[in-house]
Order: C-alpha cells, then sequence, then structure tokens
C-alpha cells in the first residue's frame, strides 16, 4: 500500500523526472506541446515549489516505502490555495496514487483553515477530471493556454512591477478577485518572473505576469490583452504563455486578433466558497 510524507529535498531529483515523464507521455499520447522541454526544467519547478514556505509539498512511496511515485504541492501565498503540479510515475498510475496525493494536499488545506482551494485540470486527462469532481471538485470555467504574440511597440502607461506596486496589486486583486494576491505577486518579483502595471492618466487600471504561474486583471478586455502582449515583449520566450479563460470572450478575441497561438484546454475547477472574478482576468496554472 502507497504511504504519503512530506517533500524533502533529496526527493526533488526523482519528482523531477517522474513529472517531466508522467507530463510528456500524457502529452505527446495527444499530440500536445509539453509542458517541460527538459527534465532539468521540471526540477527548476519541483525545486522551487519544495524549497518555498508558502507550498506544501508530498510524495507518495511505494510498498518498499523508500521508491518514490509521485508528488504533489499546494500553495498558500495567500488566502485561496492552488494545487498542483501533481504527477505520478507512469508505471503506478491507476492504482490510487493520485487519490491519494490529492487527498493530502487537501487535508493540508482543512488542517490550515482554508476552504478555498482551485487548480487547472488538464482536459484531455479526462481520468483526473474523474478524480476531482468525486473529490469534491466543481467546475467553473473552460480555459485555453494561449501563447500571446510580444508587440510591435511598447504599451504607453505600462511600467515594470516593483515592490513599491504592491498596495496597488493588493487593491486590484480584491476588487478583480475578491481576494488578496499580493503575497503571491511579492513571491513572483523574488524570482524575477517579469511583469509590469498598467496607468490610465493617474489611475493603475491593470498588471499581468505571464507563464503557468503568473496571472492578470484589469478593468477592460482590451488593456489586459495589450498589457499581456507588452509583457511578453519584454520577457524570455519560456514565459510566453498565458491561461485565458475562454469566457472572456472579448479577451480571447483581443489575445488572438493579436497574433495568439491557442496550445491546449484545461479545466478551471474549484473547492469551497467562489465568487467569479469580475471585469478581465486571467488565472494561474493553480488560481
Amino acid at each position: 500500500m502507497p504511504t504519503i510524507r512530506p517533500i524533502t529535498p533529496a526527493d526533488y531529483a526523482p519528482c523531477a523526472r517522474i513529472c517531466f515523464e508522467a507530463f510528456g507521455s500524457l502529452q505527446d499520447r495527444h499530440g500536445v506541446e509539453r509542458d517541460f522541454d527538459s527534465v532539468e526544467t521540471a526540477g527548476m519547478v519541483i525545486g522551487l515549489f519544495g524549497s518555498d514556505t508558502a507550498f506544501a509539498g508530498f510524495v507518495a512511496l511505494g510498498d518498499d516505502g523508500r521508491t518514490i511515485l509521485g508528488s504533489n504541492f499546494i500553495g498558500f501565498a495567500d488566502q485561496v490555495a492552488g494545487v498542483g503540479p501533481i504527477t505520478v510515475d507512469p508505471s503506478a498510475q491507476s492504482r490510487g496514487v493520485g487519490r491519494m496525493l490529492m487527498q493530502a494536499v487537501l487535508n493540508e488545506a482543512a488542517r490550515r483553515g482554508v476552504p478555498q482551494v482551485r487548480l487547472q485540470q488538464e482536459a484531455i486527462n479526462t481520468s483526473s477530471l474523474s478524480l476531482y469532481t468525486r473529490l469534491g471538485f466543481d467546475w467553473r470555467e473552460a480555459c485555453v493556454l494561449l501563447r500571446p504574440a510580444p508587440a510591435e511597440r511598447d504599451l504607453e502607461g505600462a511600467r515594470p512591477v516593483t515592490e513599491r506596486d504592491l498596495p496597488v496589486i493588493d487593491g486590484l486583486s480584491r476588487r478583480h478577485y475578491h481576494a488578496p494576491r499580493v503575497n503571491e505577486v511579492a513571491g513572483f518579483l523574488k524570482i524575477g518572473l517579469p511583469g509590469f502595471i498598467l496607468s490610465r492618466g493617474r489611475r493603475d487600471v491593470g498588471y499581468f505576469f505571464p507563464s503557468f504561474l503568473g496571472h492578470g486583471f484589469a478593468e477592460s478586455p482590451e488593456d489586459l490583452a495589450a498589457l499581456a502582449s507588452h509583457t511578453v515583449r519584454h520577457a524570455p520566450p519560456q514565459f510566453h504563455k498565458t491561461i485565458v479563460p475562454l469566457g472572456q470572450h472579448e479577451l480571447h478575441r483581443a489575445l488572438m486578433s493579436r497574433g495568439g497561438r491557442a496550445i491546449k484546454l484545461f479545466n478551471y475547477m474549484t473547492t469551497g466558497p467562489y465568487r467569479e472574478p469580475v471585469s478581465a482576468w486571467i488565472p494561474s496554472i493553480g488560481m
């Protein structure tokens, strides 16, 4: 019977290999772009989440109590928790390991008194869709992973996000998301994830961080699309991705009209209290 325990630094390398192989085998089978281009890239993510005190990570061990079968993470930077990445070794799938890893992070959220948990479920993985539904997650929105086209010129009124902007970020996230995301953004700044904030006159009207990790809000779809294109103009190519809710019709069209390219689909799922974000919004991989 597999067992679950918290992740340790010694687990990062085997978890990275499993993460790379599990996502890679699924995505190759369905002919979609891989999330991780190498074991090293997967290792960077596992190491980042495993070493960050804002996250809790767990590993599943085989019957021998030593062999790692998979891992899962949950982030607690702000009051809404985000799950992932969850991966199970292809040789150990369909044995209940994924359920145990998901239950571990849900138990941790309950232990910390965090009722709101969210995730992005990869649409091609119907097994995980069924699992998350059985565990109490509700479907909220279909999303597309999209590669925005870089803007040809800089956006007037856009400036890089700095620590001085954190109070503004707090206000914008509470207004659009109904919950703070300021600690998450502070974490982005620490790891060097590039983000931009947009001002109209004397008002700050939106912000955006790219990649799976990033998110964004703005008062209008056009402003958020323009801000995303501006941001990827200044970001390394590995960050040229964002997750767009398909219910955000105008935002989706605005990004596609700028040359954006759809990559694959996700399902946005939540447990606990939920209020739909307002105006134009882009979620992260977990939230």
